[in-house]
């Protein structure tokens, strides 16, 4: 039977979806095992925010490709594919076509904000929409920005709604995690307790990024322990020197490996917990290229990290 090209494209997508499922990938012809499925992505925030020139979402795919990269954790803007040169079909099959996936997107709102609770939900079935599109399950929750210095009253205010749109997440086979983040309303381990106390387990997850967990004071394993039956999804951030509350994007975050974080520590809590999921390299700004920075981070998942999982 003679295929077409969008048909080929088509059943390459379901194979693709088969061989995930089964923990094999295929890169240049050859197929290997995903190390006790574990997957590991990179922000496009990286290449997206990076201020030395333009780089396009396709330079930034083809990065990924070469770099040995699972996915992207990729959250589209308002017709960003479209100034990109992509529709939603043809980006996908891109992706189909590097063996990449989408890890998740991200998505923030004032969740505490009742008189905005329609406009909120609505944003979130688009983007639980635009998530199923491409085949994918997390949603990262990003607090709102920290609102004074006390913010337990607003943070309760968020709980009923992020059950409530942790419920639309599992009854559409997706899911929404917690995502703590320094300068925000959820930073500190008092914060997190707080909100992660007061949701339900069964709708509200933890995605937690162990940048923003350190910047915020928090004694990482410690949250990650009192945590792990909720871990769904995971930045790998490192940081070092003090938390810079204005400019700690340029002063704090370093390519993994360069910081202070115990990543060898946090992978070993992971390989206990037989984590299951995505890892995903979240780099915010680097003094390199985005290609150069990605590499040095890749280089030190493959040499230090992978092993231990």
């Amino acid at each position: 039977m003679i295929m077409d090209r969008r048909q080929f494209v088509r059943n390459a997508a379901i194979t693709s979806t088969i061989i995930a499922g089964s923990g094999f990938w295929s890169t240049a012809g050859e197929k290997r095992f995903v190390e006790k499925n574990i997957k590991w992505s990179m922000g496009w925030l990286l290449w997206r925010g990076y201020s030395g020139r333009s780089i396009s979402l396709s330079e930034a795919i083809q990065d990924l490709y070469d770099l040995g990269a699972d996915g992207i954790e990729f959250t589209p803007r308002k017709d960003e594919l479209i100034r990109q040169g992509f529709t939603r079909e043809t980006f996908r099959d891109l992706l189909v076509e590097k063996n990449l996936s989408v890890s998740g997107h991200y998505f923030s709102a004032p969740f505490y904000d009742t008189t905005k609770r329609g406009q909120i939900i609505s944003a979130f079935n688009e983007s639980a929409e635009s998530l199923r599109f491409f085949g994918a399950k997390n949603i990262i929750i990003g607090p709102p920005l920290a609102n004074g210095s006390d913010n337990r009253e607003l943070i309760r205010g968020m709980v009923l709604l992020l059950n409530e749109l942790g419920e639309i997440a599992i009854d559409q086979g997706i899911q929404i995690g917690l995502h703590p983040h320094f300068g925000t309303m959820i930073e500190t381990p008092e914060e997190i307790r707080l909100v992660m106390d007061l949701t339900n387990s069964k709708y509200v997850f933890f995605s937690p990024d162990t940048g923003h967990l350190q910047l915020g004071g928090c004694n990482i394993l410690e949250i990650l322990n009192t945590y792990k039956d909720r871990i769904n999804y995971f930045h790998l951030k490192d940081v070092k020197g003090q938390p810079d509350r204005v400019n700690w994007g340029t002063v704090n975050i370093r390519e993994l490996g360069q910081g202070s974080i115990d990543f060898t520590g946090i992978m070993r809590f992971l390989k206990q917990i037989n984590y299951n999921g995505w890892l995903n390299v979240e780099q915010d700004r680097t003094a390199l290229t985005p290609r150069e920075s990605a590499a040095k981070s890749m280089d030190y998942l493959n040499k230090k990290l992978k092993p231990i999982l």
